[in-house]
């Protein structure tokens, strides 16, 4: 089933996040994405995330679609200003991708280049209204196009630890609705509480809401995001479930294949993020019964 097919549906959706890969060779990207062939509604493809370096998403979004899997392709504001950043829409419309994320990006100096400078040109808000004149025909300035986009746009919703800063997301999520979002995605969590901010405001907007659930790898992973500044905390009952299982690994999968089961009444789908696992979503899906 294609993304929009399964997003039109009233059914919950699943869709698979990978990276692509730090260099110019795609086998190993492809390899992880055709294991999920038909297990997922479709496969994300990150722009920076992290802000490290890799290779864009428009090349690995186009063997998606040569392989017949419907790809999202995730682009950020962060690196872009609004030329660039309606040049790569255009390319990848012309590739046929019609599946969009739009995202801010995150802070070069958490990546691997922490001496590169944002664009600082686009915001969230600007992202959508390019998106909106594109898919009219138009581009930013006004000026007709010779052919115009029909991409199908969601935007990307980081997550805070202050539960005040996470309100005036969640109120924000109407304004994005009268910007032509269509969904919703938010930044990784493993709190109800904080979800639940979001359910509410994303049914009165009319627009579809995706968790984000990452693989928990080991404790110390845990220990690390727990510790990290300004992002939502992993719950101690999931930190003691791994400390006390003699295969934390299998322990973090089966955590966030029962999260993923909670999240069905809250959300219309979930982003599954394997943080350089993709190889094990496969066993994570049939864990899920997926």
């Amino acid at each position: 089933m294609s993304f929009a097919r399964a997003f039109e549906s009233d059914g919950f959706s699943l869709v698979a996040e990978v990276n692509p890969p730090k260099g110019t060779d795609l086998a190993g990207f492809l390899d992880s994405v055709l294991e999920v062939k038909g297990r997922v509604s479709a496969v994300a493809v990150t722009d920076g995330a992290d802000a490290i370096m890799r290779m864009t998403p428009l090349v690995p979004c186009q063997k998606l679609i040569e392989s017949n899997i419907d790809p999202v392709m995730i682009l950020n504001g962060r690196d872009r200003n609004r030329i660039s950043f309606q040049g790569d829409l255009l390319a990848a419309s012309a590739l046929g991708v019609s599946n969009l994320l739009v995202k801010e990006g995150q802070d070069p100096a958490v990546g691997d280049q922490p001496m590169a400078r944002t664009s600082g040109d686009l915001n969230l808000e600007h992202m959508l209204l390019c998106v909106n004149a594109l898919n009219a025909g138009k581009d930013f300035s006004g000026e007709s196009l010779t052919g115009a986009t029909d991409f199908l746009v969601g935007a990307g919703l980081n997550l805070s630890d202050d539960i005040n800063v996470n309100r005036r997301k969640a109120e924000s999520i109407s304004r994005l609705a009268e910007l032509g979002t269509s969904f919703v995605v938010l930044g990784p969590c493993y709190d109800l509480n904080m979800i639940d901010l979001f359910t509410k405001a994303a049914e009165e907007a009319e627009v579809k809401l995706f968790a984000s659930i990452m693989l928990l790898k080991s404790v110390a992973m845990i220990r690390y995001l727990n510790d990290l500044p300004g992002v939502p905390g992993i719950p101690h009952e999931f930190l003691k479930q791994m400390m006390k299982s003699p295969v934390k690994q299998q322990a973090g999968m089966k955590i966030a294949a029962g999260f993923v089961k909670d999240v069905e009444d809250r959300c219309q789908g979930a982003v599954l993020i394997s943080l350089g696992w993709g190889s094990r979503l496969p066993e994570f899906l049939s864990l899920m019964g997926c």
